[in-house]
C-alpha cells in the first residue's frame, strides 16, 4: 500500500512539474536550466528507500533455538521449511523461492491469491530435497525449531538457516518475528492491527448470539477432533463465542473424540474442516455422515447449522484467521 501511494504521489508531483515548465516555457537545450538537471522524483523516493532498507543491514537476528544468526542483506532468495508461515511472508509481501509440502498452496483457500507464484517444491518438512537446495542456492532457509535436529547440519552448509516456533496460537508473535527478519517491522504491526480490529469488530456482530454454543470440528476417516481455536473463543482477543459446555481445556490445540463424544457437546452451531486440509476429503466425510444416526441427532445437523471452515485454520496463520472470521460472521449472520 505505502508502495502504491508513493507511485500516486510521485505521479501527481511529476504532472505539477509539467503543468509549471509548461506555464514558464521549455527551456533552450544548451541553457543552464537544462544543464542544472534534478533527478525525476521517482529516481530520488527510490534512492531514499533504499538508503533507508540499508541502514536495516548486516543485523543479528536470535532465532528461537537462541542461535544468533547474521544477516548481511536483506534475503532475497528464501528456501521456507515450514509450511504453516507461508501466510506471514505473503501477508508481508514476501514469497519462498523454494519451500516443502507446497500442496497446501491448492488446498487452502487462504493461499488462493498465491498459488502460482514461482516457488520451487523441495519435498516435506520431515525430508526436503537437498540436492535440489544446493541448486537453488537460497540467501536463508528458514525451519521449524522442532524440525532442526533432524537435519543433522545439512542446511547450515547451504546457507544461514533461522528457526522458528511452531506455536500456531500466536500468529502475532510470529509476525513480527517476519518483521523483524525481512526488516518490515512497520508492515507487520500495520497488519496485525488490521486483523485485530477486524476481530473486535467481528466480535461486536456477534454479541446478539451470547446465548448459542459454538463447535469446530476438523473430520478425517472416521476420527472426530474437537477443536480448542484460541480465536473463536477468547472472550478479549477473539470472537468470544461459547464454546460447549464440555470443552474443558481451552489452553490446547484440540483432542480426538469418538461420534458419541461429539454427540454430547451437541453445540448449536458446528464449523468442520477436514483434518489432512483437503477439501474435497471433507465433502466426501459429510456426505458418508448422511447416514449416520447419531450425527443426525445433532442439534446443528438438524437446524441446517453446520458450515464448512478452510482447512488452513489448523495453522493458525494471520490470513487463515482473516478468512476463518469472515466465514463464520456471515455464515451465522444470514440465519
Amino acid at each position: 500500500m505505502k508502495k502504491f501511494m508513493g507511485l500516486i504521489v510521485s505521479i501527481a508531483l511529476l504532472a505539477s512539474m509539467s503543468i509549471l515548465a509548461g506555464c514558464s516555457g521549455t527551456p533552450k537545450a544548451n541553457s543552464s536550466e537544462s544543464s542544472n538537471h534534478t533527478p525525476p522524483v521517482t529516481e530520488v523516493a527510490n534512492s531514499e528507500q533504499k538508503e533507508g532498507e540499508a541502514k536495516n543491514w548486516p543485523k543479528t537476528y536470535v532465532d528461537a533455538l537462541g542461535r544468533e544468526v547474521v544477516l548481511e542483506k536483506k534475503p532475497e532468495k528464501v528456501a521456507l521449511l515450514f509450511f504453516r508461515n507461508f501466510e506471514h511472508l505473503f501477508l508481508l509481501g514476501e514469497s519462498p523461492v523454494a519451500a516443502t509440502d507446497i500442496d497446501v498452496l491448492d488446498e487452502w483457500e487462504s493461499l488462493a491469491p498465491y498459488k502460482n507464484n514461482e516457488i520451487e517444491d523441495i519435498g516435506s518438512i520431515a525430508n526436503p530435497n537437498i540436492e535440489k537446495l544446493l541448486e537453488i542456492d537460497p540467501d536463508l532457509i528458514i525451519a521449524v525449531s522442532s524440525r532442526y535436529a533432524n537435519y543433522n547440519g545439512q542446511l547450515d552448509k547451504i546457507a544461514p538457516v533461522i528457526t522458528v516456533d511452531s506455536n500456531e496460537n500466536n500468529w502475532q508473535g510470529a509476525l513480527r518475528e517476519y518483521g523483524i527478519i525481512f526488516g518490515k517491522e512497520e508492515k507487520a504491526e500495520e497488519e496485525i492491527a488490521r486483523i485485530e480490529a477486524f476481530i473486535a469488530e467481528s466480535r461486536e456482530k456477534l454479541q446478539t448470539y451470547n446465548d448459542k454454543t459454538f463447535g469446530v470440528t476438523m473430520l478425517g476417516d472416521k476420527q472426530y477432533w474437537a477443536f480448542t481455536t484460541q480465536f473463536i473463543f477468547n472472550k478479549d482477543n477473539g470472537l468470544g463465542l461459547n464454546p460447549p459446555t464440555s470443552y474443558v481445556d481451552m489452553s490446547s490445540k484440540g483432542e480426538l473424540i469418538s461420534m458419541e463424544g461429539l454427540a454430547n457437546m451437541n453445540p448449536d452451531y458446528m464449523f468442520v474442516a477436514d483434518i489432512g486440509g483437503s477439501s474435497q476429503k471433507l465433502k466426501s466425510y459429510l456426505k458418508d455422515l448422511e447416514s449416520d444416526s447419531v450425527w443426525n441427532s445433532l442439534q446443528s445437523v438438524k437446524n441446517k447449522h453446520i458450515y464448512p471452515l478452510d482447512s488452513s485454520i489448523a495453522a493458525g496463520g494471520p490470513l487463515a484467521i482473516e478468512l476463518g472470521v469472515k466465514t463464520i460472521v456471515e455464515n451465522v449472520l444470514s440465519q
